[in-house]
């Protein structure tokens, strides 16, 4: 008991100094912009390094996500090189007619009817309008307009998207446009009635435009109907996950202007 009463007294006297002692630091910033200054920076230092750790485990798990994202891109394209050696895949690095610049996504949005996205390259980076645009795992958009160090991109995930694709193994073609169902899905029209197409086809770009290079992956078919008794569409599974798209690569055509001049002169 004699302890208890002995405490009593110091834990009123450690109260009182902190009650002091917080008056005594009110008292002093009020009177004073330079500690006010002082105080500022230290409780913003103290917010902005929790914001860090924030961000910084936010990211962690981001980047688990994208790295198993990208194992998984790895491993298929090593799977279809290893059984057709002769692929197409190759197009990124012995297809002389198109080149890539790298850009990172500052902007996207996905739930929207027609969705854009904003990437830090621009007209001094060599982007024009009408550039292709890839993640990696395939078709992201196109550039619809440029500045300086931005491009605004429209994206698969806007209904005014539209872009011709191939259907494999069967080689029929279609077009691929965005029914704003979901946006891990789309469709394909156009396909003949009697096209061989069914779940588990692989679609990729035709290469039918100088925007794209053909058999540029887009995803998987997983389902298929007649439409009016003449032509087929199908359900496509996207394999680019647009929520969490934040590297993409912008595709140059290095012919473009001599094809459109050809397609001018023959429209």
């Amino acid at each position: 008991m004699r302890r208890g009463h002995s405490l009593i007294p110091k834990i009123t006297v450690l109260l009182l100094f902190l009650v002091l002692q917080g008056i005594a630091i009110l008292l002093m910033t009020r009177n004073s912009v330079y500690q006010q200054a002082g105080m500022l920076h230290f409780f913003n230092a103290g917010r902005y390094r929790v914001w860090e750790y924030q961000e910084n485990i936010h990211n962690y798990f981001k980047l688990q996500s994208t790295n198993k994202e990208l194992a998984e891109e790895n491993t298929r394209l090593r799977t279809a090189l290893l059984a057709k050696p002769e692929s197409s895949y190759q197009y990124a690095a012995a297809d002389s007619l198109f080149a890539f610049i790298g850009a990172e996504v500052v902007y996207n949005s996905t739930s929207r009817l027609q969705n854009y996205m904003v990437i830090n390259r621009g007209s001094e980076q060599g982007i024009t309008p009408e550039m292709g645009v890839i993640g990696n795992r395939g078709v992201v958009g196109i550039v619809q307009s440029v500045q300086k160090n931005y491009a605004l991109v429209r994206s698969l995930l806007n209904t005014r998207f539209q872009i011709s694709v191939r259907v494999t193994p069967g080689q029929y073609t279609g077009t691929l446009f965005w029914d704003s169902k979901s946006i891990r899905t789309a469709n394909i029209s156009d396909m003949p009635q009697h096209s061989s197409v069914s779940p588990g086809d692989t679609v990729v770009t035709s290469g039918f435009s100088e925007i794209f290079p053909a058999h540029i992956p887009i995803g998987v078919i997983t389902a298929t109907s007649i439409k009016k008794g003449t032509y087929m569409d199908a359900t496509v599974e996207l394999f680019q996950n647009f929520n969490t798209l934040r590297h993409v690569d912008i595709i140059r055509s290095l012919h473009a202007a001599e094809i459109k001049t050809l397609l001018q002169d023959y429209e």
